[in-house]
C-alpha cells in the first residue's frame, strides 16, 4: 500500500502561517515557510530514535505522527452586473505529519513513494466573479541515518502524474531510503472554496480509525474551528474523549493525543468501524440540518444523533409532493392493465413487478454525461432512502402491509454510531407469510434479494401511519435481517483441461461458470454490455426501449447516435473484458481467448443463475522433465488465499464478505502415450463447524477428473473459531501447490 493522498486521512496545525497565504508568495516560497514551521516545531515524539525492545521484529514503527486542520472563514462582497451578491470565503490548512522507523522490505515498499494532488483548480467564473476553489499541496521528507545524518529529500524531483494546468497529481520517490532507516515527512494542504454547497457537514467530515498495519507510539489530533462553526464529533468504540477548549480569539480547539496506538497485523477480513477505537468530526459555517432537527443544537450523544438522522428521512415522506410516485403508480397500473388486476394477482408477483418497475426507472435513466463514462454505467447504486420512501408512498395507495428498515453495512459503523445522514441505509419489507424485502442497491439486485452487506444486521423498522395526504407517523421496533446459507451464495464451475499438441507446456481451458447470489454481482457488473443490462430490466418491467427513453429525455434527444456508438463499443469490448476477467482468476495473462458468451445474465430471481463461458490458453502450468510433464494442477481453480505468518494468531472477530460455496470440476485430458500419476496426492478433507474443503481425484481410461469443493459456513466469526476457519483456508491455499505427473509410457 503506497502512501498516497489519502493521506487526507491523517494530518498538525498551520499556526502562525498566515503569511503563507499572501498571494504574491510563489509556491516555492510558500513551501519553505511550511517547512520550517513543521520541521522547526519541538515535540519530543518526533525527534524519537529508539524503537522499543518489545516492537524490535515489527516491519515497521511510526514514532509519532499528527494531523491537524484550521477553518476560518471571511466574508467577502463581489458584485455582479445582474445583482449583487455576498461570497463567504472558506480557507482550510491541514498537515500530516509522520516519523517511521524502517525495519524490513515490506516496509520499505511501503514507503518508498508518496503520492498527493499537487495542485486542483475548480474555479468558476460568472460575469465578473470568481468564485475560487483551489487545492495545493506542499510536501516535505528528510531520511535520518543510523549515523544521525540527515538527508533531506528533494522534493523538486517529484513525477507529475498529471499535469494540466489547473490539475495535478504528483509522486515523489524517496530514492535514498534503506533499511534501518528514519523517515520523517509530511503533507500540508492549502484550500481556498467560496462554494457554499462544500459548506456541509458531510465535504467537511473526517474520519482516523485509531489502529493500523504498524505500531504507533504517538499520535495527535488537532482541529481549530472559529467561533460561529457548528462542530459535530463522536468518539466511538472506545476512541478516548476530545479534549474541547478555545483561544484567545474565540476559536473553538479540538484536541485529541494517543499513545501506544492498536495495531492490525492484517486487514484480511476485517470491519474498521466496528472493531477498532475511531473519531469522526465534521463542521459548517451554517447551521445546517443541526437547526432543522434540533433548534441549531449539534446533539453529542449516540441517542441524540441516531433521532437526528432518523427525524430527516421521517420528514421527507411528503407523499405525492416526491418525484416519480405517480409515475411508478401509473406504470403498475399499465403492467397488470388496471388496478382491478393488481389486486387479483398474488401478493409477491405484484411487489416483484412494482420492484423491477422502479429499478428499471433508475438504471434506465441517463445523462448526456454518461456517453464518456459507459464504463461506469454497470456500477451505479439507487439512492435507498430516497427509494424507500417513493415506494413506501406506492405501498401505502395500495393498502400494502409493510415496514421501513433502516440499516447500517457491515462494513462500515453500527446504527448506534451513526453520524451523518449517509452512515445508513433504508429498504422496504413486506409482511407476507414469509417477508419479502426490497433493497435498492446495484442493476444485478433482484427483488427480494439482501444484498451481503446488510445480511445479520440490527435494522430500526419503522411502520409508517399516514394521517393526511401529506403526514405520516410512524411505530418503531426493531429486528435482524436474515443471513443467506451457503447454499444460495455459490460458484460452480467446469473446467476442460487439455495439454495442446504443439506445444505441451501450453493448456487449452474451456471454463463454463455458474454463479448464484452474492457471489454472482461482481462478474455479472463486469462481463454483462451495459445494453443487454438495459434490455433486460425493461422486458422485465415492459417499459419503452432505449431509442424512445433518450428522445422524451431533453438532455439527450439529440444524443441518440452518440449513445448507441457508446453501447456498441461497450459491447464490442466482450473479449478485452472476458480476458481481465481470466486474468484475475489464475493471475497470469491468457491467449486465445475466444468463444466467450453470457448464457443467462442471472438478472431475475425467476432464472437467478449467471452463467458464462469461454475458451482460452494459459502458459506457466506446465514444466517439462525428461520426457514427462508436471501440470500445476492445484492452480487451475486459480488461487487461493494463503495466510501470512502474522495473520495465524487472531484476537479479533471474523468479518466474511457472506456465507458461500464453491465447486471445481476440472477434467484432464491425458495426451495419448502418457499416464497420470500422483492422483493420490490430491486428496484431502477438512471439515468442522465453520467450513469445509475437499478434493479428490479419480481416472477413467484417458480423463482425469478433479472435484473441489469449497464451503465457509458463516459470514462472521468469533475470534475463538479463527483456528478452525484457519483449516480450511490452509487446506484450500495448500491444494494450490499440488501437482499431476503425466508420464511417457515405456
Amino acid at each position: 500500500m503506497k502512501k498516497s493522498l489519502r493521506l487526507l486521512f491523517f494530518f498538525l496545525l498551520l499556526t502562525g502561517s498566515a503569511s503563507a497565504q499572501n498571494n504574491n508568495q510563489t509556491y516555492a516560497e510558500k513551501a519553505a515557510e511550511i517547512r520550517k514551521d513543521v520541521w522547526g516545531t519541538t515535540v519530543p515524539e518526533f525527534a524519537a530514535t529508539k524503537v522499543p525492545t518489545n516492537l524490535s521484529n515489527e516491519s515497521a514503527v511510526v514514532f509519532a505522527k499528527s494531523y491537524s486542520m484550521q477553518r476560518s472563514q471571511t466574508n467577502k462582497f463581489k458584485f455582479m452586473i445582474i445583482t449583487a451578491s455576498s461570497t463567504t470565503r472558506t480557507l482550510k490548512l491541514t498537515t500530516f505529519h509522520e516519523r517511521v522507523k524502517i525495519n524490513d522490505k515490506s516496509a520499505l515498499e511501503d514507503f518508498s513513494t508518496i503520492s498527493y494532488q499537487k495542485r486542483l483548480d475548480e474555479s468558476v467564473h460568472i460575469l465578473s466573479a470568481k468564485f475560487s476553489m483551489t487545492h495545493d499541496t506542499y510536501i516535505g521528507a528528510k531520511i535520518i541515518k543510523p549515523t544521525g545524518k540527515e538527508v533531506i529529500v528533494n522534493t523538486s524531483e517529484e513525477v507529475l502524474i498529471k499535469n494540466e494546468k489547473k490539475d495535478q497529481v504528483s509522486k515523489l520517490a524517496i530514492s535514498d531510503l534503506q533499511v534501518g532507516d528514519i523517515l520523517d515527512y509530511y503533507v500540508s494542504t492549502v484550500d481556498v472554496s467560496e462554494n457554499a454547497s462544500t459548506d456541509n457537514f458531510a465535504d467537511n467530515d473526517l474520519v482516523f480509525v485509531l489502529a493500523g498495519e504498524y505500531p504507533v507510539l504517538y499520535s495527535s489530533y488537532d482541529f481549530q474551528y472559529a467561533k460561529k462553526d457548528i462542530v459535530k464529533h463522536i468518539c466511538a468504540n472506545g476512541a478516548p474523549q476530545f479534549d474541547i477548549s478555545t483561544n484567545s480569539a474565540g476559536d473553538q480547539i479540538y484536541s485529541l493525543k494517543v499513545r501506544d496506538q492498536a495495531k492490525y497485523p492484517s486487514e484480511f477480513w476485517i470491519s474498521k468501524f466496528r472493531q477498532f477505537p475511531y473519531i469522526e468530526i465534521s463542521s459548517s459555517h451554517t447551521m445546517g440540518f443541526v437547526k432543522f432537527v434540533s433548534g441549531g443544537k449539534a446533539g453529542e450523544s449516540a441517542a441524540d444523533r441516531l433521532q437526528a438522522n432518523k427525524s430527516i428521512f421521517e420528514a421527507s415522506f411528503t407523499e405525492r409532493d416526491l418525484p416519480y410516485f405517480s409515475e411508478v403508480t401509473d406504470r403498475l397500473k399499465k403492467y397488470f392493465d388496471g388496478k382491478k388486476n393488481i389486486k387479483a394477482a398474488p401478493l409477491d408477483s405484484v411487489m416483484k413487478v412494482l420492484y423491477n418497475i422502479r429499478k428499471g426507472m433508475v438504471f434506465g435513466s441517463y445523462s448526456k454525461d454518461d456517453i464518456g463514462k459507459v464504463d461506469e454505467i454497470n456500477y451505479r447504486h439507487m439512492a435507498t432512502k430516497f427509494n424507500a420512501i417513493i415506494m413506501s408512498m406506492v405501498l401505502n395507495d395500495l393498502k400494502i402491509d409493510y415496514d421501513v428498515l433502516l440499516v447500517s453495512s457491515r462494513n462500515a459503523n453500527t446504527l448506534d454510531n451513526i453520524f451523518n445522514y449517509s452512515d445508513f441505509d433504508a429498504c422496504i419489507r413486506i409482511n407476507d407469510t414469509k417477508p419479502l424485502y426490497m433493497f435498492f442497491d446495484d442493476a444485478a439486485t433482484h427483488f427480494n434479494e439482501i444484498p451481503q452487506r446488510f445480511q445479520g444486521e440490527k435494522v430500526i423498522v419503522l411502520t409508517p401511519k399516514r394521517e393526511s395526504a401529506t403526514k405520516y407517523s410512524f411505530t418503531e421496533g426493531t429486528a435482524v435481517l436474515p443471513v443467506m446459507a451457503a447454499s444460495v451464495n455459490t460458484i460452480n464451475e467446469e473446467i476442460k483441461v487439455a495439454l495442446l499438441p504443439a506445444s505441451m507446456q501450453k493448456l487449452k481451458i474451456q471454463r463454463l461458470v455458474k454463479q448464484t447470489g452474492s457471489m454472482r454481482h461482481n462478474d455479472q457488473l463486469g462481463l454483462l454490455p451495459v445494453i443487454d443490462i438495459d434490455n433486460t430490466l425493461m422486458e422485465l418491467s415492459k417499459s419503452d426501449k432505449l431509442e424512445k427513453r433518450l428522445a422524451e429525455n431533453p438532455e439527450t434527444k439529440k444524443l441518440r447516435d452518440d449513445f448507441s456508438y457508446a453501447f456498441s463499443d461497450d459491447q464490442s469490448k466482450s473479449v478485452k473484458k472476458f480476458t481481465a476477467e481470466i486474468k484475475a482468476q489464475y493471475e497470469q495473462e491468457p491467449t486465445q481467448v475466444v468463444d466467450c458468451k453470457i448464457i443467462n445474465a442471472g438478472l431475475d430471481n425467476s432464472n437467478p443463475v449467471f452463467q458464462y463461458s469461454e475458451s482460452f490458453v494459459l502458459d506457466n502450468l506446465v514444466k517439462k522433465a525428461g520426457n514427462n510433464y508436471i501440470i500445476d494442477a492445484g492452480k487451475l481453480a486459480g488461487s487461493f488465499y494463503k495466510l501470512e505468518d502474522k495473520e495465524r494468531k487472531r484476537t479479533f472477530d471474523v468479518y466474511m464478505p457472506c456465507s458461500r460455496s464453491f465447486k471445481y470440476t476440472i477434467s484432464i485430458a491425458v495426451p495419448p502415450g502418457y499416464v497420470a500419476k500422483g492422483l493420490e496426492e490430491l486428496a484431502t478433507k477438512k471439515t468442522n463447524k465453520t467450513g469445509s474443503f475437499s478434493s479428490e481425484a479419480t481416472v477413467n481410461g484417458n480423463m482425469v477428473t478433479i472435484v473441489i469443493t469449497r464451503v465457509y459456513n458463516n459470514n462472521f466469526e468469533k475470534a475463538e473459531n479463527w483456528p478452525l476457519l484457519t483449516e480450511t483456508i490452509d487446506a484450500s491455499s495448500g491444494f494450490n501447490a499440488q501437482k499431476i505427473l503425466l508420464e511417457k509410457k515405456s
